[in-house]
C-alpha cells in the first residue's frame, strides 16, 4: 500500500481513523502471502461474508468494517495448511483449534504474528501496527443431496461438539461422561483415548467433528456450507456448488480479490438485498484490536503515551498575548496542511478574502509520515495542488510568534498524536494558540450526521475529536446541530466531566456554520435547463456473475434490454460496461458465451452508445457524476450513483 493509504479518511460519510487503516494494511499484507501460496499451488479461495460484500459493493473495505474473511473448500483448505506451514514468512502463523489454546472455533486465522509485537522489523512491515492481525479462513464442506442423510451428519456433529465442550470444561463427569464418549465413538467410528482430558480431549473430539463435516463425497454433493454454524442447529444455509465452480478477481483497494464465479448469487443467499446500506455491524468488537489494547495497558509498568485533557482545558479563560494597539485591519492566517484538504477551509477563506478590513494569509505547511518508532520520516509538501490564483506564503519565512495574527485557522487537530503522520512542532495547536488571539479549527473532512447511539461512528471520534486541535481551539466550525451535540457528548466523556459550566462553554465554543462547510455539490454548474435539453445517458452494467448464474435467461434479458434501448435511442444514450467477462468467458457455457458475443456485435451495429470493459473503481465517480441513471448488476459503480442521488435499477433476469 502507498503511504497515503494509511491516512485518516472519510469514506462514504464515515470517518476511518489511521489505526483502522493500518489494520486494513496489515490484513492485506497477510492476504498477499496467502494469495501467493494459493497461486503457486493452484488452490482456489474466495472472499467471503463482509469481504465479499466489500469487493462487490465497495471495491475495497467497507468503511465501517475492519476484518477480512476468505473461504476454501475442505480439500483445498487441507492442501493450503500443508504448504502454509513451510511457505508463510517467518513469524506468520495459521491459528486453529489444534495449535492455539483457547481457539475453540472451526475456522482458522492466519496472522502476521500470534502476539502483540513492538519489534522494529514487525512495526516496519506493518506500518506501526503492533496488534495481532490477520484474516479469517472459513471452510466450505460438501452437502449431501440426500438431505435426510445430511441432517443425520449434522446431528452427530452437534452431539460430539457438545460432549467435547462439556467434558473439557468439567461440566460432565464420571459415568455420564463415559456413556457420552461411547456414543461419540459410535457416531464417528473412531476410538477416543480415555487418557485425554481438558483441552487435549477437546482437540481430539473436534478433529472427529471435522471428519464428520468432511464425510460427504464429491459425487453425492450438490451444495456447500460452512458447517459450524450454518449447517447445524437447524440451519440449512446451503449454497449450490456450481456457484463456486470457478473464481474471478474483482478490484479491491489497490489489488484484486478472488471471489466465486456467481458472486452475486452467493451474496443474495447470505444477505438478501445486500446493496442496502446498514452501518450497524454485528459479529465482533469494533475495532477488533480494542481488547488487545486494553490487555496491553494492564501489563505495562509505565503509562502508555496518549493525549489527555481536563476540565480546565475547556473552561480556562484565555489571556490575549497581543500587546499591539487596536488595528484598522485584522490579520487572519489559514494553515492548510495538504492541497487536497484546502477545499474544506476555502469557503471560510472566501468570507474573509472579500472583506476590506481583513488581511488574509495562506501558509501551507508540510507533514511527515512517521517511522516505525513514531518519529518523523518522509516529508510531504506540495503547493502545486492549490488554486493557481491563491497567493501562498512560504512557511519558513513567517515567524508567527512575532507576527501574532488576530486569528489562525487550522484544519489538522492531531499535533503529535496521529499514528500515521505529524506536522512540524511549531504548528502544533498547543503552540499556535500562543501565537494568536483566536485559534479556529475547521475539520479537513465532512462526515454524515450521527449521534452517540451510532456506536462505530461515535467510537471513532476518539481519533479526531479527542485531540489537541479540538480542545485547544477557541472556536470550532461544524456543519450541523446534530454533530455539535455529538461533539459535546464525546468531549465531555473524554475529559470525564458532566457539569453545566463545561457544557455551556462547549456550546459557545462550537459554531454551526454550514455555509462555510464544503459539500460535494460545490462547483457544479450544469443548470436544470441544460440537463433536460440533452439526451439522458444510461449506464448498463453487466457482470460475469449474471451470465454464469442465469445462463440462457441472461442472454434473453440482454437482447430484450437492447431492444428497449434501441426503441428509445432518440431520448437516451447507453454506456454498456461489462465486468470480468472478457477474461472469464471460458468459464461460461458455450451457448452463453456465444450469445453474449453476438449481443455485443448487435450493440455495435445499433450505434446507440459506447461499449467498455472492466473500468477501474477510480473511474466510478466520473461516470456517476456525468451520467443520469444506472441499470444492471450490483457493483461499486451502482453505489456511487446512489451517493450521487441518481436512479439505480438492479437487473432481474426473470423480468
Amino acid at each position: 500500500m502507498k503511504p497515503e493509504f494509511y491516512e485518516d479518511e472519510v469514506i462514504e460519510g464515515f470517518y476511518v481513523p489511521a489505526m483502522i487503516k493500518k489494520a486494513w494494511g496489515a490484513q492485506m499484507d497477510v492476504l498477499a502471502e496467502v494469495d501467493r501460496i494459493c497461486r503457486e499451488h493452484d488452490i482456489p479461495y474466495f472472499a467471503d461474508w463482509g469481504t465479499l460484500l466489500a469487493a462487490i459493493r465497495h471495491s475495497g473495505y467497507i468503511p465501517w468494517d475492519d476484518d477480512l474473511d476468505i473461504s476454501m473448500r475442505r480439500r483445498d483448505y487441507e492442501r493450503f495448511l500443508g504448504y502454509a506451514e513451510t511457505e508463510l514468512p517467518d513469524g506468520f502463523k495459521v491459528m486453529n483449534f489444534k495449535n492455539h489454546p483457547g481457539h475453540h472455533f472451526f475456522v482458522a486465522r492466519i496472522v502476521g504474528k500470534p502476539r502483540i509485537c513492538f519489534e522494529q522489523d514487525h512495526l516496519t512491515r506493518f506500518r506501526g501496527f503492533p496488534y495481532i492481525c490477520g484474516i479469517d479462513l472459513f471452510v466450505l464442506d460438501n452437502v449431501c443431496r440426500d438431505r435426510k442423510k445430511q441432517n443425520l451428519i449434522s446431528k452427530k456433529a452437534e452431539y460430539v461438539v457438545t460432549v467435547a465442550d462439556n467434558i473439557a470444561d468439567g461440566i460432565t463427569k464420571g459415568r455420564e461422561a463415559e456413556e457420552q464418549l461411547r456414543q461419540c465413538e459410535i457416531y464417528t467410528g473412531a476410538r477416543i483415548d480415555r487418557k485425554l482430558a481438558g483441552e487435549s480431549l477437546r482437540i481430539r473430539m473436534y478433529e472427529l467433528v471435522e471428519k464428520l463435516f468432511a464425510s460427504v463425497p464429491e459425487e453425492e454433493s450438490d451444495a456447500l456450507v460452512q458447517m459450524m454454524p450454518f449447517g447445524m442447529y437447524g440451519n440449512e444455509r446451503y449454497i449450490p456448488k456450481e456457484f463456486y465452480a470457478h473464481t474471478v478477481r474483482l478490484a479491491y483497494e489497490d489489488t484484486t480479490m478472488s471471489v466465486p464465479l456467481c458472486y452475486d448469487a452467493v451474496m443474495r443467499y447470505k444477505f438478501g438485498n445486500y446493496m442496502q446500506i446498514h452501518k450497524t455491524w454485528e459479529g465482533h468488537d469494533y475495532p477488533f484490536f480494542a481488547g488487545q489494547h486494553e490487555q496491553l495497558l494492564k501489563t505495562l509498568d509505565f503509562e502508555y503515551p496518549a493525549y489527555k485533557a481536563s476540565r480546565e482545558d475547556i473552561v480556562a479563560s484565555k489571556d490575549p498575548l497581543s500587546t499591539r494597539e487596536d488595528k484598522d485591519v485584522k490579520d487572519i492566517v489559514f494553515i492548510p496542511f495538504a492541497p487536497k484538504y484546502w477545499k474544506y477551509m476555502e469557503k471560510l477563506y472566501m468570507k474573509y478574502a472579500d472583506d476590506e478590513d481583513v488581511r488574509v494569509w495562506v501558509i501551507p505547511i508540510p507533514y511527515y509520515y512517521k517511522k516505525w518508532d513514531g518519529s518523523p520520516g518522509e516529508e510531504v509538501f506540495d503547493t502545486e495542488g492549490y488554486p493557481s490564483d491563491l497567493y501562498l506564503q512560504d512557511y519558513s519565512q513567517v515567524d508567527l510568534v512575532a507576527f501574532h495574527p488576530d486569528m489562525i485557522v487550522i484544519q489538522n487537530p492531531f499535533d503529535e498524536w496521529n499514528s500515521t503522520y505529524t506536522v512540524p512542532r511549531e504548528y502544533y495547536s498547543s503552540n499556535l494558540k500562543l501565537c494568536t488571539d483566536e485559534l479556529i479549527y475547521i475539520p479537513f473532512f465532512v462526515t454524515d450526521d450521527f449521534t452517540k447511539e451510532q456506536g462505530r461512528e461515535y467510537k471513532n471520534m476518539d481519533d479526531y475529536v479527542c485531540m489537541p486541535g479540538v480542545i485547544n481551539a477557541d472556536r470550532l466550525i461544524l456543519p450541523s446541530e446534530t454533530l455539535k451535540e455529538t461533539y459535546i457528548e464525546k468531549i465531555m466523556q473524554f475529559i470525564s466531566c458532566d457539569d453545566k459550566e463545561v457544557r455551556t462553554t462547549l456550546d459557545g465554543k462550537i459554531a454551526v456554520c454550514p455555509e462555510y462547510i464544503y459539500t460535494k455539490d460545490d462547483g457544479k454548474t450544469d443548470s436544470k435547463a441544460d440537463h433536460e435539453s440533452r439526451r439522458k445517458t444510461i449506464v448498463y452494467y453487466l457482470t460475469v456473475s449474471f451470465l454464469a448464474e442465469n445462463k440462457e435467461h441472461a442472454i434473453d434479458k440482454i437482447n430484450r434490454n437492447l431492444e428497449v434501448f434501441g426503441s428509445n435511442a432518440d431520448r437516451i444514450r447507453v454506456i454498456w460496461i461489462t465486468q470480468c467477462i472478457r477474461d472469464h468467458i471460458d468459464s461460461l457455457d458455450k451457448e452463453v458465451a456465444d450469445g453474449f458475443c453476438e449481443a455485443v456485435k448487435k450493440f455495435d451495429r445499433m450505434q446507440i452508445g459506447d461499449y467498455m470493459e472492466d473500468i477501474s473503481p477510480g473511474e466510478n465517480s466520473n461516470y456517476a457524476k456525468t451520467c443520469d441513471a444506472y441499470y444492471g448488476d450490483p457493483s461499486s459503480l451502482a453505489l456511487r450513483f446512489f451517493y450521487e442521488h441518481k436512479p439505480v435499477m438492479i437487473e432481474n433476469a426473470q423480468i
